[in-house]
């Protein structure tokens, strides 16, 4: 009996063993079976993205000055395409008959002043209507109303820059007859210049006033920043007007220049990932392949920005610890919720 024991016994060890000798080479079997990729550890880092857009110079202002007095051009003291500060004098016109209206209403003026004064002298003793010294005092108004007028037109013969400008049209010259209103010269200004740029309802959201710009004017970079933003969009592009003002000291900017602009946007968390390992899934999608907890998964990506050697990316997908495994070899056979086994790539 007791043989018949011992004999059942050593049955079920054998056959125990046996199984379990079968169940741990299936699990090396199955672990042999698992793709071997390498992987990268990639960190989040903080990225600040460049709006790239092109547009014209144009001047700050351009201004034509008339006449304001009717009288010949006695003298001339510009020449087209110079520049001239503020105050300057550019061009005179004749004030011989300014300056003799000019006395004749002075003199006029004293005389209705005395009339006012004897009037209201009179008005004070009971010898002089409130009627009559209420005209004295028109009478004396107008005059001295009449004498600023000819002021005026007498400095008015003389014609000043408004500000540093230079001359970039001249209409008249030497011996011309003026009236009121006729065309004398057309001044810009250069400094500073604008840029004018028109962006996209989905560009327009990223600017804002004082924003640091970068422009590229006839092969030369200077540094500028934005100064308008227009408040309504165009009725048939639907693009905005933004302007990116550059200092322009020497004028050496000129209006009408093409122009790329290159505007500083507001750093952002990011990923830069190489362009050979950016992938698509099987609906098309861009994006990458990495290991989490030893699976493969694909992550869509929001590319930021190419730069030409990769892409700056983020994910709608969250990110543990803000940093990723990416597969660098291997990822082409590597399906999506794959067990792989990983190897850690050292060189960068």
């Amino acid at each position: 009996m007791r043989i018949y024991l011992l004999i059942i016994t050593l049955i079920v060890i054998t056959g125990f063993l046996f199984f379990k000798k079968e169940d741990v080479v299936e699990d090396i079997s199955e672990i042999e079976k698992q793709k071997i990729v390498k992987i990268k550890k990639i960190l989040e880092q903080e990225f600040s993205n460049k709006l790239r857009l092109s547009g014209f110079t144009e001047a700050s202002r351009v201004v034509t000055l008339k006449a304001q007095v009717e009288g010949k051009v006695s003298s001339k003291y510009f020449d087209k395409g110079s520049s001239y500060k503020a105050g300057k004098q550019i061009l005179l016109i004749d004030p011989e008959d300014k300056v003799a209206k000019l006395k004749e209403m002075e003199a006029l003026l004293n005389q209705r002043k005395k009339e006012y004064e004897v009037a209201e002298n009179l008005f004070e003793k009971g010898f002089r209507s409130e009627v009559k010294l209420s005209k004295s005092r028109t009478n004396f108004e107008n005059a001295l109303a009449s004498y600023e007028r000819s002021q005026v037109d007498l400095n008015n013969t003389k014609i000043l820059m408004p500000f540093d400008s230079i001359v970039e049209e001249s209409f008249v010259e030497l011996g011309d007859y003026l009236k009121k209103g006729d065309p004398l010269a057309k001044i810009v200004d250069l400094d500073p210049i604008f840029v004018n740029i028109n962006v996209s309802e989905r560009e327009i959201k990223k600017i804002f006033l004082n924003q640091n710009a970068r422009a590229i004017i006839a092969d030369k970079v200077y540094q500028g920043s934005v100064n308008y933003i227009s408040k309504t969009s165009d009725s048939q592009t639907r693009n905005f007007k933004i302007q990116v003002k550059i200092n322009n000291k020497r004028n050496e900017i000129l209006s009408g220049l093409s122009s790329e602009v290159e505007i500083q946007l507001n750093p952002e968390k990011a990923f830069f990932i190489a362009s050979s390992l950016i992938s698509l899934d099987a609906q098309g999608r861009v994006g990458i392949k990495v290991v989490e907890e030893k699976k493969v998964r694909f992550l869509t990506a929001k590319i930021i920005s190419d730069v030409g050697n990769g892409y700056w990316i983020n994910f709608d997908q969250p990110i543990k610890n803000k940093e990723i495994f990416i597969i660098t070899q291997g990822r082409e056979y590597s399906l999506d919720g794959e067990l792989v086994q990983t190897q850690i790539e050292t060189n960068d």
